[in-house]
């Protein structure tokens, strides 16, 4: 249609001067966008034929019972034409005019929250409640699109469907949707939409949810069908583009409950026909990709088969039952059975595999033939068995937090050549894996077992089914569907519930007691640190995790998910690095007392220390935590000065004692402080981002160092010179801030020259985690007066120390004892020297320089893509990513920064804002992370950041 005959028309027709128009996609009608020349805006579809065509008058009825019957749903409206006609002919096409709904298109928005979902399914329940009671115009027929006729058009596009895995999924919903279909006669009809798909629905930004349902578009293919279908094609799109389709449709169909109560059978169909739905439109515009380039095709098509091949994973069953729960049904009830024979001979011995065992203490858990070996161990000429429905570790999984960990079934690990006999007599349904025997109200499905029986034989309790080697797996489940399909193996930990009525625990059957009382979950654990601990000691995330085992980069939860570790230099070698665990069992199992005794390790570790650090530093003093090394610090310069006033730079963070915390900015000037004591002087952050100073001033480090100069001149002139001044190397909580070249030996050659000492903290950046030093001092070519140290030496041990000089260290002794009973004990000095060892032999420092440069490289590419990531700056492994909102105004993006460390975690990437406004991405990983595991990390974080 040419713009002018659409100026002309809507002229004659409707009085309307038309401004713009503008072309909208469609896989039938013509439709344009028109904005008058008042400003006004209208939605024109133009249909090559006559008005008189009955779908095209009955789209027309289906518009007027809306706007009629629900007023207020978020549906187009007719425009009548000047002669108030609802339609009208404009050479070979019928044109109607409707009214605007704003919005964005469902299929373009990232990210779709519940609230979202369920309002999605509320507004497809009030669509169907408005059309119930249409009389249906004589002469409308059903088309290619009816749900209850998925098969047959299927059948038309699967022979165009190349990839054969493609076609293997179809055949399986296939299977779904023939056994649903003896029910679809006897379900509650009428007409329905039965087209909201992503494409049809609109969205607008709110301030409750996020965004909310602002319009559903074209009725075109509303029909007189089965009343569920409505639903069940709103969750099949729902389903597009999501980790997990089965919580997006659930939350649909919560929805659509809410507003019209669904039936058991429509409920037991729901998701086969929404399977369907997404075959038939995959093989619909596969076939008409064949004989034409279309973009609305293959838009319709990008994202299809993925969804399918994720759906396909799920049990109908499944499925059904989250449907109820998410409907508020009660679960059907689980028949009660009991084993009437021995599985095994013999006695059983209950195994741990879940995540937090302690059989993978000194195991690679990766190495099948480690783990059945350690397994054998364990259950000695007796029959192992894992418990029903725990996650174990044997099926962890490092890249989706929402994989499944969880063992459906009982595990059994029989002796070599051991039978496996069947509790209940019983029918053998198959021997295919798994093998099935039906018994009077239940089946049970064995996996991993070599059969002796055959299909279809009578068996009574007690007959050798089969024996197995590494694990055979019994399952007890109360449907044929189920066991037909089977049921899967492995579940996700989100599904437990469900899958806990869908397949009763099998202890019985094999005369064991049920589990007793379960460890603590992540929901108990939080709860009780809220209760029994204070506010203000906050944890990571909104949505924590409950972490039982660490092993070098990685962290695991209590469902087995690993986590990438990117902000551990507390693990500073690696989490359980064994060379340290045995070190520390060791000296456990030797001695361990306090540091006034004397003892050798104590001696040796001062001296081992000492020999990392340039002289004059060789006075050490073992504390336990960086916060007491930063205090002890504080005191020294004070005693041997004579003074109280400290000069500091703001935003930096020495700890959390009384003393420490009034000299660390991040906390006196956060929410919650006090402000800085009278005795403390900031000057400014040596910030080349946001500072006066950036990184086109090559002088940036003099000029900042001035100001401290100037701080200590103006205190000496007031008779307060200052008793010192404390600098971290590298501003780790400030918002992992680089010192300018030049800064620290100017700023302490101000300070020395009225008398005050130099203070480098080095808890968060020491033991070579900057790479090219193995003090982050060195960089700066500097020799502070004294050192302190922490995190990184214990290998997340408590362990902290002090160094300075010896004229320091004497001046300090004025007859005061100075005593820490735990810092240095023999325990401790182990664990340090065993750090020490690691760092050196496996060359950790050059690491942290070789992959910290290729980490800064990647983020700079991410940079370049992102718009939010105003800077990526850092040394060795220390890097921050400072996250804005505008790269010109440099506005903080705070929320953002908490958001994205959300969907991180979310993909099994551990990191957490810091800064002092609070939106830089802190890094600062084990020192064993490698490219790999930063080419893990830029892709999780590039795919957070496209799915904003």
């Amino acid at each position: 249609m040419e713009p002018f005959d659409i100026e002309t028309a809507l002229k004659q027709h409707y009085g309307l001067d038309v401004a713009e128009q503008e072309v909208l996609g469609g896989e039938s009608d013509h439709n344009v966008r028109i904005v008058t020349v008042d400003g006004r805006q209208f939605l024109l579809k133009a249909s090559a034929g006559s008005i008189d065509d009955v779908s095209l008058r009955w789209q027309a009825d289906v518009l007027s019972h809306l706007a009629d019957r629900a007023p207020d749903l978020p549906v187009s409206r007719l425009v009548p034409a000047t002669s108030g006609a609802e339609l009208v002919s404009v050479g070979s096409y019928a044109v109607r005019l409707l009214t605007w709904l704003p919005g964005t298109l469902f299929a373009e928005i990232e990210h779709h929250p519940p609230a979202l979902l369920t309002e999605l399914g509320r507004v497809a329940g009030r669509l169907t409640r408005a059309l119930a009671d249409l009389p249906v115009r004589a002469g409308v027929r059903s088309h290619h699109w009816d749900v209850r006729k998925a098969a047959t058009a299927i059948d038309a596009g699967l022979g165009f469907v190349p990839d054969e895995r493609n076609r293997r999924t179809v055949e399986h919903v296939l299977t779904w949707f023939d056994r649903a279909g003896a029910t679809l006669d006897g379900l509650p009809t009428g007409v329905v939409h039965q087209d909201m798909n992503d494409f049809n629905v609109l969205v607008l930004p709110d301030g409750d949810t996020g965004v909310h349902v602002s319009g559903v578009l074209d009725v075109g293919d509303a029909l007189f069908t089965i009343r569920v279908a409505e639903v069940a094609i709103a969750a099949a799109y729902a389903m597009l583009r999501k980790d997990d389709p089965l919580a997006a449709a659930a939350a649909v169909v919560a929805g659509f409950h809410s507003v019209v109560p669904l039936t058991d059978a429509e409920l037991s169909v729901l998701f086969p026909l929404a399977a369907a739905r997404l075959c038939v439109n995959a093989t619909t515009w596969t076939r008409r990709l064949t004989t034409s380039d279309n973009r609305y095709a293959k838009e319709r098509m990008r994202h299809t088969w993925p969804a399918l091949a994720r759906i396909v994973e799920i049990s109908p069953a499944l499925a059904e039952a989250a449907f109820r729960d998410a409907c508020g049904f009660e679960p059907a009830p689980t028949p009660a059975v009991t084993g009437q024979a021995a599985v095994v001979h013999g006695a059983l011995t209950e195994l741990d595999l879940t995540p937090g065992s302690d059989l993978y203490d000194d195991l690679d858990w990766s190495d099948p033939d480690a783990v059945t070996a350690a397994i054998a161990h364990r259950r000695g000429r007796t029959t192992g068995v894992a418990r029903h429905l725990t996650a174990s570790l044997l099926h962890a999984s490092q890249r989706s937090a929402r994989a499944a960990t969880v063992q459906l079934g009982m595990a059994l690990f029989p002796p070599e050549g051991e039978p496996l006999r069947t509790p209940l007599a019983g029918v053998v349904e198959r021997i295919a894996a798994p093998l099935v025997v039906r018994h009077d109200r239940v089946w049970t499905c064995w996996w991993g077992l070599e059969p002796l029986v055959c299909d279809g034989m009578e068996i009574d309790a007690g007959t050798a089914l089969g024996t197995g080697r590494d694990g055979v797996q019994v399952q007890l489940v109360t449907s044929a569907e189920l066991a037909a399909e089977p049921p899967p193996r492995w579940v996700r930990p989100d599904d437990v519930p469900v899958w806990s009525r869908l397949s009763p625990d099998p202890s019985v059957l094999l005369g064991l007691e049920p589990a007793q009382q379960p460890r603590m979950d992540v929901h108990d654990v939080v709860a009780l640190r809220e209760h029994r601990f204070g506010r203000s000691q906050r944890a990571y995330y909104r949505r924590p995790m409950n972490l039982v085992r660490g092993r070098g980069v990685w962290l695991y939860d209590e469902n087995g998910f690993g986590y990438l570790d990117a902000i551990n230099n507390v693990s500073h070698v690696g989490h359980a690095e064994p060379r340290v665990a045995a070190a520390a069992a060791r000296q456990m199992s030797k001695l361990n007392t306090n540091s006034r005794f004397i003892y050798e390790g104590i001696a040796a570790y001062a001296e081992r220390l000492c020999a990392t650090l340039p002289a004059p530093l060789e006075v050490v003093f073992l504390v336990c935590t960086g916060s007491e090394a930063n205090d002890l610090a504080l005191r020294i310069s004070r005693q041997v000065t004579g003074r109280e006033d400290m000069i500091v730079i703001d935003g930096a963070y020495h700890g959390n004692t009384t003393a420490v915390t009034g000299i660390s900015p991040n906390r006196y000037k956060g929410r919650g402080g006090a402000g800085a004591p009278p005795t403390t002087h900031e000057v400014s952050r040596p910030d080349r981002y946001r500072g006066a100073y950036g990184h086109d001033d090559p002088d940036a480090g003099a000029h900042y160092a001035a100001e401290v100069a100037a701080t200590a001149a103006r205190l000496t002139a007031q008779g307060r010179a200052p008793a010192g001044f404390i600098a971290e190397s590298l501003m780790g909580t400030a918002g992992n801030i680089v010192l300018p070249d030049g800064y620290l030996p100017e700023a302490f050659a101000a300070v020395r020259a009225v008398g005050g000492l130099c203070i480098s903290d080095e808890v968060q950046v020491g033991l070579g985690r900057l790479g090219e030093a193995f003090w982050g001092f060195e960089l700066q070519g500097v020799v502070p007066d004294i050192v302190t140290m922490g995190k990184p030496l214990g290998n997340g041990h408590p362990m902290a120390a002090v160094v300075t000089t010896r004229e320091i260290a004497d001046a300090f002794d004025t007859g005061m004892k100075y005593f820490n009973t735990f810092g240095g004990n023999p325990v401790s000095c182990a664990i340090g020297q065993s750090v020490l060892d690691v760092v050196v032999q496996d060359g950790l420092q050059a690491r942290a320089g070789e992959v910290g440069t290729y980490f800064l490289g990647v983020l700079e590419d991410l940079k370049d893509r992102h718009q939010l990531i105003g800077d990526v700056r850092g040394r060795g492994l220390y890097l921050g990513i400072e996250l804005v909102r505008d790269r010109a105004s440099k506005e903080p993006a705070v929320s953002e920064a908490l958001e994205i460390a959300e969907g991180l975690k979310d993909r099994g990437v551990i990191v957490y804002p810091t800064g002092a406004l609070d939106n830089v991405l802190k890094i600062k990983p084990p020192m064993v992370f490698g490219h790999e595991h930063v080419d893990l990390f830029a892709e999780a974080l590039d795919a957070v950041l496209l799915s904003r």
